[in-house]
């Protein structure tokens, strides 16, 4: 990170993990439960015929997940119009992340990657556990769907937090891509002091210009997470505009490739203290560079609510 930023939004830490509902143990596929039973159980019943056409979940064969073809097949996702980003990945400590994939599409999903990257773009390990037990330790997952198929995967944590963020490899070199995926990131924290709080994040596609609101009245933050999934640094400028969009300030961060930023937006901007207003992202390089943003509105109890960028109609 920028050390002439101020310091992240750190969450206070212990350890929880819930139940995993997912795919394989040893090779035997696991039928998984759903978050909508009487609407999906059908679909599962229809798949229950073999165990090739059941959802899998599997650890990955690579080793790194921006080396060899993987970088030109992330290229390629990266020149395609679709969402295939987990903006957010937070484990351990109080923390706990849960990642969903649908198949929403009328034909079946091959063996499709999916990549963790910590916030200096490297690639991230992490432990997971498929419903029968099988306990996974990778730097991510390879998983297949049918019709109306969905897999849900919860990642273990030790007592440090670790950030991150993922993305599906859905296009390959050639430009062809997948449809009919969607996926969500639901963010939970606990703490014996009071109810959990939890937040969802849905998939996410990178843009070269978006828009957040934010609003810092009544002791109200925000936490702005960034994630340059380009290929190489880009500079990422924030412009803070208040509700007559005068600018206030303009802030750079410059990015390596596959990077992440988490910024407290009243401490990196002061002004903004007590009013609203709306940020403006930008990517600077010649193409706009691909950059995502979500963030946490964070009230005085600490209870966060997710936060999106938005792009207005032409």
């Amino acid at each position: 990170m920028n050390p002439n930023l101020p310091s992240p939004f750190t969450p206070p830490v212990s350890a929880i993990s819930e139940g995993f509902t997912s795919a394989t143990k040893h090779g035997k596929v696991h039928y998984m439960k759903t978050l909508f039973p009487l609407i999906l159980v059908p679909c599962l019943l229809v798949q229950m015929g073999t165990a090739a056409e059941a959802p899998q979940i599997q650890a990955l064969s690579v080793t790194s997940a921006l080396s060899g073809a993987e970088s030109g097949a992330r290229q390629a996702v990266l020149q395609q119009p679709v969402e295939f980003v987990f903006p957010q990945l937070i484990i351990g400590g109080e923390w706990t992340t849960v990642i969903k994939l649908t198949n929403r599409s009328t034909k079946a999903i091959p063996q499709t990657n999916v990549y963790f990257l910590d916030n200096l773009g490297n690639p991230l390990k992490t432990t997971f556990q498929t419903t029968g037990g099988n306990v996974i330790n990778d730097t991510g997952f390879s998983f297949g769907l049918q019709p109306g198929g969905v897999i849900e995967g919860t990642f273990f944590g030790g007592s440090s937090t670790q950030f991150g963020h993922a993305y599906i490899a859905l296009c390959n070199n050639q430009g062809t891509c997948l449809t009919g995926v969607y996926g969500e990131v639901t963010l939970r924290n606990r703490n014996s002091t009071r109810p959990d709080f939890e937040s969802v994040f849905p998939l996410e596609q990178p843009a070269p210009l978006q828009y957040m609101l934010w609003d810092h009245r009544n002791g109200v933050t925000t936490t702005l997470y960034l994630v340059n999934e380009d290929l190489s640094t880009t500079i990422v400028g924030l412009d803070f505009v208040d509700t007559s969009n005068r600018l206030i300030r303009t802030v750079n961060i410059t990015m390596p490739n596959g990077s992440a930023q988490i910024l407290t937006l009243h401490a990196l901007v002061p002004e903004t203290i007590g009013i609203q207003g709306t940020l403006v992202i930008r990517g600077q390089n010649s193409n706009g560079a691909n950059v995502t943003a979500t963030a946490l509105r964070i009230n005085p109890s600490n209870s966060f609510t997710p936060m999106r960028a938005f792009i207005p109609r032409p």
